[in-house]
């Protein structure tokens, strides 16, 4: 019951209004008298010429979001704001949906659980009050000598720094990641003056965090190493974000180094395996491919019902001509997954490419006995016949697939002339891609 009294008193107490041109033209005079005071040989070196500026676009960063907190309910406001003309709409995020109230001046984001989730104010006196105030109590407390400011220039910060995390949530939500970055970065410098003093792990993750989306990579670099040297490690996950960048910066060895070194501090995070495995298959270089063996085998311990492991596993052994152990991995993913046209491919691609060796080893032979030829092509024909159950599935699974449609009809030509059954499926899959 007190929960419920609770919820009824902050619906009763929530009183949102929006920002008059009037309050705006107040704010920007204010802003003018603060530029002459700091500007005034006495008044500018004063500690409390300066906490004032501070407070001033702390207010006027607050005008346009008075009582706007995460987590209130979408009728409280629109009770509270039924005076105001707005627009209702619907967008997806990230996968997720909120219905959005467009007020004038400001875009209010609610959740599927209809409670407050971030928003976007549009209605602004200056841009990036926040910063503006952070740099005015930072020059507050170079003049603050005697240190009578202390507790206002402390509190003062600490409030900028609360709200910047509120908007650094709200511009990442609306994917302005350099908005984002700049908050964060904000409230970093906030966390680091000596007023503060304390260590924002988190922070600095996120920060890094925000920069690589922003494609910031040598900011996300910085601060993805100083979370590691802070012991912010996020399971690996700083780690694996690093190599990423290396990777694409194009110093594969690089991103292999921090990978390696990451697993064997985080042998279980699949996220640093999925990079380290990834970086050898895709290895232009030519690294050596069974060293990333150990790599997916601890990955399917750790995930027994990840068919792409499997695959991926096949991949390698492929490509280090271990036939029996490729064909032992793609039987492996496809028992898992049997309508997997990929899978199903590879098995198909095994058989062909095979044949394809045999009749490479006929064609460069010197010389070869009517009997050695004989054994030869029927053992090439048996490999190209053993594809096509698998081509087929592959083909009822991606019946538009030119790729799929091509190795059938390759298949079905060498046979054509077998018996009328196979011409007519050579003369089908031919057609088929012909209209294509």
């Amino acid at each position: 019951m007190k929960k419920i009294l609770f919820v009824l008193c902050l619906f009763c107490a929530i009183q949102l209004t929006a920002q008059t041109a009037k309050e705006k033209e107040k704010f920007l005079s204010k802003i003018a008298d603060s530029d002459q005071a700091i500007a005034d040989p006495k008044k500018g070196i004063e500690p409390k010429t300066w906490v004032s500026r501070a407070e001033l676009f702390t207010d006027i960063y607050d005008a346009p979001r008075k009582n706007l907190l995460p987590g209130i309910v979408l009728m409280q406001v629109k009770v509270a704001l039924k005076e105001e003309k707005s627009k209702t709409d619907h967008v997806v995020i990230d996968g997720a949906n909120y219905e959005v109230l467009q007020y004038p001046g400001r875009d209010l984001y609610f959740n599927e659980q209809g409670t407050l989730a971030f928003w976007d104010i549009k209605d602004i006196v200056v841009e990036n009050p926040l910063l503006k105030a952070y740099e005015a109590y930072v020059k507050a407390a170079e003049l603050d000598t005697k240190s009578s400011n202390a507790k206002k220039i402390k509190e003062g910060l600490k409030s900028v720094s609360s709200k910047m995390n509120v908007e650094a949530t709200s511009a990442y939500n609306l994917q302005k990641y350099d908005l984002a970055l700049t908050y964060f970065e904000g409230i970093l410098a906030c966390s680091k003056h000596p007023v503060i003093a304390i260590i924002d792990s988190t922070t600095t993750y996120n920060a890094g965090f925000v920069a690589r989306l922003a494609g910031q990579n040598d900011k996300a670099l910085h601060y993805f190493e100083e979370a590691i040297k802070i012991g912010y490690l996020q399971e690996g996950s700083a780690y694996a974000n690093i190599a990423s960048i290396f990777r694409e910066q194009g110093n594969k060895s690089k991103a292999k180094d921090v990978l390696s070194k990451a697993f064997v501090q985080f042998p279980q995070n699949q996220f640093i395996l999925t990079n380290l495995i990834n970086l050898y298959l895709d290895d232009e270089e030519g690294g050596d491919l069974s060293e990333v063996l150990p790599y997916i085998q601890q990955a399917e311990e750790n995930e027994p019902d990840n068919v792409s492991l499997y695959y991926a596993e096949g991949r390698v052994y492929q490509s280090l001509n271990n036939a029996e152990k490729t064909m032992e991995c793609f039987n492996k993913a496809i028992e898992m997954d049997p309508n997997n046209p990929g899978y199903q491919y590879a098995i198909g691609a095994e058989f062909y490419n095979r044949g394809v060796k045999i009749q490479n080893q006929i064609n460069d032979a010197p010389s070869l006995s009517d009997e050695e030829y004989t054994k030869m092509f029927n053992e090439m024909n048996a490999e190209y016949e053993k594809s096509l159950p698998y081509f087929t599935k592959a083909h009822e699974l991606i019946p538009t697939n030119s790729e799929i449609i091509e190795s059938l009809r390759s298949v079905y030509y060498r046979f054509r002339d077998k018996n009328p059954e196979m011409m007519e499926k050579y003369e089908y899959y031919k057609n088929l891609l012909d209209t294509m």
